[in-house]
């Protein structure tokens, strides 16, 4: 069979033009049939007419012949009689035989050739008719003997015997033509009926020809691609309808049964994502699935660090660990920095042309020398907040075609969540080791920086020194002091942390931390008045005292620093702290409440992550932005929790 006649459009074409074909041959032969009746009615019409002008001119004789005149006066009147009817009745009979004869009816019927289709006898008829043209060409010739050559007194009574005598040789002939045209008529109409049984059996045999057609190459596989789709549509990811034939129907199951493994795909890497695990493990889950679905032969996962350039933690090439060791890269100006900002997939056709393109795209180059031509980064991590860049590569360039995007475009964020939170949970467990380290340290640190403190100040204090000496003796003593301070956060942020809540308006608290403030005038301050709220007022104070030193250490010297307190409806009271100077930078920014990121060279990059971890204890949140236009503003809000409504007692 041609490749054409297999697509169900030109099955559907051929069907319809069949059905088409079969209606415009009936219409047309009915028509013709239509048109042949009315000229087989004309037909016999005229024979009608030509026997019943026979029938008169017997009749006619014999009357003549019975009742012949006496005289002359009657004779004469038979003559104006008789005779013009006699000859009326023989052209009558003259035109009607001619046309059998010729078969030629337009005088007769006094119609032109173009309108309609024109009577024609039969052959059998027109051989009948013949015969009638001699028998009455003879009868004529006879008759006008009879008659006489005169004219002006014809011998009627003569040709009234001829025509009563000769009858039996004229009616017959008539009656044989009559009878012929019946019998033509019949086995015409005969004819008619069964070419028109005929094309109704066709016709009905073709259309449930058409029917059982229609449900085995469109209902059928209709209602199978249906019920896929709602097996599919109800969760069965795993059903696959059966490929049934190479038309358009198979084509679309051979997509809807693609699209369901995708599916079922997608879900099941979801599935293993959903179940956790470390990265590692991660990265295995996504080498062994995503192959299926796209080309992928390494990846890679880079989170962003507290210093603002990325990392490269962990990658896989051909599902196994890929030893490339630490690597570091400045994102600024790099395809890794746009695939950050714009929050999308990123695709690098020609990772070697492309890597040429700038000098600071350092990690193209990095996947060059592994053998990679082609790549997508996928930015990773949830909300607003972005860990950093998933890489998936291939040796080949132009690997990644236009429904492998489109793919990673559906599903990228439900990856980059799903990767993010694993990368959020590694660095949180990491963390949470490092925390569990600094605290067993920090405790043994500090006994002996106890005896280093005393020893120094035993130094200067019972000791003579020199100019250099007690400088050097006073920085070792600050040193020790910031190492206590390091301390004491790095113990503050690792222990669990326990609210002795009382009910006192944060804004009171505010006034009194203000009051302790050694630059006071520096301040403008605004404080409206606040209700009381369940707080732990200590925990609060050290917030509120670490914003306003940060401010202080932030702003300029002759800047002021704007404090505001009030309520914001019925449910939160917030305070504000705002303060010029160079603004934070964005970098730091998007990670300024996570553990030991800070701007400042001599932080500990730990206090505004106590502030934010206080804060949320109390069911509130803290806000912090910076711009070098309006400055940075920390913004902290509490709910309102009434002593009542939270089951304490107001102290």
């Amino acid at each position: 069979m041609p490749r054409f006649l297999r697509y169900l459009k030109t099955q559907i074409i051929i069907a319809i033009l069949l059905l088409t074909g079969l209606f415009a041959a009936s219409a047309l032969y009915s028509m013709q049939v239509i048109d042949r009746l009315q000229s087989d009615q004309a037909l016999q019409q005229l024979a009608s007419r030509l026997q019943f002008h026979q029938q008169h001119l017997t009749l006619a004789a014999m009357q003549y012949d019975e009742n012949a005149p006496r005289d002359y006066p009657a004779y004469f009147r038979d003559l104006r009689l008789y005779f013009q009817d006699l000859k009326h009745t023989r052209e009558a009979l003259n035109g009607l035989i001619d046309a059998f004869a010729r078969n030629d009816f337009t005088q007769v019927l006094e119609i032109a050739p173009d309108q309609g289709m024109l009577p024609s006898l039969p052959s059998p008829s027109q051989d009948v008719a013949r015969q009638l043209a001699q028998t009455w060409q003879a009868f004529s010739r006879k008759l006008d003997e009879r008659i006489g050559e005169n004219l002006e007194e014809p011998r009627l009574e003569w040709a009234a015997e001829w025509i009563t005598a000769q009858n039996s040789s004229l009616e017959p002939a008539v009656a044989d033509l009559l009878s012929s045209l019946e019998k033509e008529v019949e086995r015409r109409t005969e004819r008619a009926q069964l070419l028109n049984r005929s094309l109704l059996i066709i016709a009905v045999l073709l259309a449930v020809g058409i029917m059982f057609w229609f449900y085995l190459r469109v209902l059928r596989p209709m209602s199978t691609t249906v019920q896929g789709f709602s097996k599919v549509a109800n969760g069965e990811f795993s059903y696959r309808v059966p490929e049934m034939r190479d038309d358009e129907f198979g084509w679309m199951v051979g997509a809807f049964n693609r699209l369901s493994n995708r599916l079922e795909t997608v879900h099941s890497l979801l599935t293993r994502l959903e179940q956790g695990g470390d990265l590692e493990s991660t990265l295995h889950t996504l080498s062994e699935t995503l192959p299926t679905l796209m080309p992928v032969d390494w990846i890679g996962v880079l989170v962003v660090g507290a210093d603002g350039r990325i990392h490269l933690e962990k990658a896989l090439s051909d599902g196994q660990v890929d030893p490339v060791g630490q690597q570091s890269y400045v994102t600024d100006h790099t395809l890794l920095e746009e695939c950050l900002e714009t929050r999308l997939p990123l695709h690098i056709p020609d990772v070697t042309e492309m890597g040429r393109l700038s000098e600071n795209y350092l990690f193209l180059r990095r996947l060059e020398e592994r053998g990679r031509r082609d790549a997508i980064f996928l930015p990773i991590g949830n909300g607003t907040k972005l860990q950093g860049v998933m890489v998936f590569a291939s040796r080949y360039p132009n690997s990644y075609r236009t429904e492998h995007l489109e793919l990673l475009q559906n599903i990228g964020m439900l990856l980059g969540v799903s990767l993010g939170r694993t990368v959020v949970l590694a660095e949180s467990s990491r963390l949470a080791s490092i925390g569990q380290f600094a605290s067993g340290i920090a405790h043994e640190i500090r006994n002996p920086l106890a005896t280093i403190s005393m020893a120094l100040e035993h130094i200067r204090d019972r000791v003579e020194l020199t100019p250099g000496a007690g400088k050097r003796v006073t920085l070792a003593s600050e040193e020790v002091n910031r190492l206590e301070r390091l301390l004491a956060d790095i113990l503050l942020y690792a222990k669990p942390l326990t609210l002795e809540r009382q009910a006192i308006s944060p804004c009171r608290l505010l006034q009194e931390v203000l009051q302790g403030v050694d630059d006071r005038a520096k301040f403008q301050v605004e404080i409206a008045p606040c209700p009381a709220t369940m707080i732990d007022p200590d925990r609060i104070r050290q917030v509120l005292i670490n914003l306003l030193r940060n401010a202080e250490q932030a702003s300029p010297s002759e800047a002021a620093i704007s404090v505001l307190c009030r309520p914001v409806d019925v449910n939160w009271i917030e305070i504000q702290i705002e303060n010029g100077g160079e603004a934070i930078p964005a970098r730091i920014l998007d990670r300024i409440f996570e553990p030991f990121v800070t701007s400042k060279s001599n932080g500990t990059g730990l206090g505004l992550p106590i502030v934010h971890r206080i804060v949320e204890a109390h069911g509130g949140d803290v806000l912090i932005t910076s711009t070098n236009e309006a400055g940075t503003r920390a913004t902290l809000r509490l709910p309102v929790e009434p002593a009542s409504s939270a089951g304490y007692q107001t102290r």
